[in-house]
């Protein structure tokens, strides 16, 4: 077993750098409307330059670290097998294996193969640190989303004072549009980023290692992609990025302090406060100006009692109950709140699930209430919905995927183990409480997973090579 951790396999550079590029190409465009040719094209091309490292690397599939591969393709079998025998509704569940399944795939095998190929140039390393010549790149794409969204930014408030003519597509949209990308995908692609930047920092604060100058320059980096973040989730006032933003935050706070090094504390205190304070000059105006944080508890024992006030059903048709102290619920309180209940009920009801990504939670709320609105299309949580799309089984192999990656981080370097860690963490959070289940952030959820897979598939740890 041990030859087989330091048996490594060679990947041309060339090979790498075309990885890298499709894999900016994508993230940059993924939520972008109307470019499906610039995000397609990069698909392919990540896709046919992943299969030689998965070759190259199948020896390696036959151990105990690829068991979370082998989840992730126990996944995609299982939502044929559901196809095939357990639908429910045939013509939609084909629809959507062609046209969301069939895309996750290829972002699995574009992640699972650029994992691979990072994982095998970065074998070598100086103190538990790899040498990682593609990070550059690869943490410039993760940057992409952000820096897209300031550009529109400046342009759609300062444009047109410059006397410039402002395409449509570089514009900024607050509701629905031809342009228009919807907050649930800034969440989804964003959040990641930024929890990977808090884990890099923390990488560098705890380590035995004194700062140099370059150092410094990556933590300033760093620490201007979380500041871009956050001030993109408070102008979009996005309450799921900020509320798992602070999760974020604290988790970092308590892994400076409790991990690592125990030596220069006044360095660790000094990007704890910058950190902390970044966050609170962003959440400060966000609370202002969104009640319902104040009353998030009282409007969920509201929206708990699903037969005593069943406002939830109608979207807003028959008006919204009061909550403990008197005033009308927060509608967004109120229906995440119920909709969450009746998705768990759901669940237990169907265990083994509706077989659709998007839409199982409207389908088996309409069959149990047929007085329900249309409009109900998801509960709300994003988890839920994966376990209303294919049941508990597809959910087990997908979260159990997840989990052991997290675990096999240990084994592998920085900076891609706090990369994995960071990552899945984001991931896995933004997924309890956002309106993720659909096309494009279903396939984002899949391609993390598999790129953690493909990063932690190698132990690439000191230990495991001097054994």
């Amino acid at each position: 077993m041990a030859e087989l951790r330091q048996s490594k396999f060679e990947i041309p550079a060339w090979l790498i750098w075309v990885q890298c590029i499709a894999f900016v190409v994508l993230y940059a465009v993924w939520i972008l409307p109307e470019i499906v040719g610039f995000r397609n094209t990069a698909l392919v091309v990540g896709v046919l330059s992943g299969l030689y490292p998965i070759y190259r690397c199948r020896k390696h599939f036959f151990q105990k670290r690829a068991i979370p591969a082998w989840l992730m393709v126990a996944l995609f079998a299982w939502a044929i097998f559901h196809l095939l025998l357990l639908s429910q509704d045939y013509p939609a569940q084909l629809l959507e294996l062609h046209r969301i399944w069939k895309y996750a795939a290829l972002g699995a095998i574009l992640a699972f193969g650029l994992g691979l190929s990072l994982a095998n140039a970065s074998s070598k390393h100086q103190g538990g640190v790899a040498k990682a010549p593609y990070w550059q790149v690869i943490y410039f794409g993760l940057s992409l989303p952000v820096l897209i969204y300031l550009l529109k930014y400046v342009l759609s408030i300062y444009g047109e004072g410059f006397g410039m003519q402002v395409p449509a597509y570089l514009k900024i949209y607050f509701g629905s549009q031809p342009y228009y990308v919807p907050k649930t995908d800034y969440v989804a692609f964003c959040l990641p980023p930024l929890a990977i930047a808090l884990g890099q920092i923390q990488a560098l604060l705890v380590s035995r290692t004194r700062l140099k100058v370059r150092q410094y320059f990556w933590l300033s980096l760093y620490l201007m992609t979380i500041t871009a973040t956050l001030f993109l989730f408070d102008i979009q006032n996005i309450k799921n990025g900020m509320a798992y933003a602070g999760v974020c935050m604290v988790v970092f706070v308590l892994s400076l302090f409790f991990g690592g090094s125990t030596s220069k504390s006044w360095r660790k205190l000094a990007f704890a406060i910058i950190g902390v304070a970044c966050f609170v000059v962003a959440l400060y105006p966000h609370v202002q100006k969104n009640d319902s944080w104040r009353t998030l508890i009282a409007d969920t024992k509201i929206a708990f009692q699903l037969d005593k006030y069943q406002q939830w059903k109608y979207a807003g048709a028959q008006g919204y109950p009061n909550n403990e102290y008197g005033k009308m619920v927060s509608i967004t309180n109120y229906e995440r709140a119920a909709w969450f209940k009746v998705g768990l009920q759901l669940a237990a009801q169907y265990p083994l699930g509706y077989g659709l990504v998007e839409d199982s939670f409207k389908r088996m709320a309409k069959a149990r209430w047929p007085e329900v609105s249309p409009n109900l299309s998801h509960s709300h949580s994003g988890w839920l919905d994966v376990i209303l799309a294919v049941g508990f089984p597809g959910f087990i192999f997908l979260l159990g995927a997840l989990s052991l990656a997290l675990r096999q981080a240990k084994g592998i370097l920085q900076p891609w183990q706090g990369f994995v860690f960071w990552a899945l963490l984001a991931n896995g959070l933004l997924w309890v409480s956002t309106e993720v289940s659909a096309t494009v952030t279903f396939a984002a959820l899949i391609f993390w997973v598999s790129w953690a897979c493909g990063l932690t598939l190698i132990d690439s740890s000191p230990e495991a090579s001097e054994a």
